[in-house]
């Protein structure tokens, strides 16, 4: 089996283990993992054990074509909810708003619709977490795109993902922490 054909280059020990274990099904250790794929691979447990990992590379084929959201809440505390937007590909913030909340899908949602009203566009996908918050963006944005004729039309151009692998506005929420807070 070749890791990279697999998607499984960057993969370390434990999550080699994991995915032999659960997704092929194989009874395997830790320690046989381990030394495995040190044998098979390696450069990629070197490049591991001296914390260089190779990063990923985001791809995106244009302005509106994927925008990701989320929400920060490390201001709550304080009163400050902010809920925020970025193209993926261009990086620019389409709306950062600091609310008393932004867990209210109605508010998200007349964000988003403002949005679209003043650039009179609709975005081909959004990237969200899996929050409560986006539910009625998840279904605006299905309806919006229902009739289009590309593999992103309807409920295709939702993505739900875990908030880490959100990767545009998770930045900004670092750089916004770094350089303001």
């Amino acid at each position: 089996m070749d890791l990279c054909e697999h998607g499984m280059r960057d993969l370390g020990y434990r999550a080699m283990w994991r995915t032999l274990n659960i997704q092929y099904g194989l009874s395997v250790t830790q320690s046989r993992a381990r030394y495995c794929l040190k044998a098979i691979y390696p450069e990629g447990v070197a490049s591991r054990s001296c914390r260089r990992l190779r990063r990923r590379v985001y791809f995106n084929r244009g302005l509106n074509y994927v925008i990701h959201v989320d929400g920060y809440d490390k201001l709550k505390p304080h009163g400050i909810a902010i809920h925020g937007a970025i193209d993926g590909y261009s990086r620019r913030i389409l709306w950062l708003v600091a609310s008393r909340s932004n867990n209210n899908p109605r508010y998200i949602a007349n964000w988003f619709l403002s949005w679209i009203k003043k650039t009179k566009r609709v975005p081909r996908a959004i990237r969200s977490d899996a929050g409560t918050e986006n539910v009625i963006i998840r279904e605006l944005q299905g309806a919006l795109r229902h009739n289009n004729n590309d593999d992103m039309s309807g409920r295709n151009s939702f993505l739900i993902g875990r908030s880490v692998a959100n990767q545009r506005i998770e930045r900004l929420w670092r750089t916004k922490k770094n350089n303001f807070t």
